[in-house]
């Protein structure tokens, strides 16, 4: 790969970032798994460590928001299962 893909790799890759960073602001958690989910394996080898840095701490990020997601609906589970034992 010469030096221009390279560069248009890292570009491509930097711009999913962005946008995925700009959907988690949105509360569009599923569009930014989506737009990482287009980084491609190879590209991510041409990145700079702070890009992968970048990379993951979105990802723990959106990690973190699916435990709390998940957290809250087990909850609301819980009281609708209190409720019907209560009727």
């Amino acid at each position: 790969m010469n030096k221009k893909e390279h560069l248009q790799a890292q570009s491509k890759t930097r711009a999913f970032l962005i946008r995925a960073e700009i959907a988690l602001k949105d509360n569009r958690i599923e569009d930014a798994l989506m737009m990482l989910n287009e980084i491609k394996l190879d590209e991510m080898s041409m990145l700079s460590l702070e890009e992968l840095h970048a990379l993951g701490n979105l990802i723990n990020y959106i990690k973190i928001l699916a435990e709390e997601k998940k957290s809250e609906l087990v909850a609301q589970l819980k009281a609708i299962q209190a409720s019907r034992e209560y009727l």
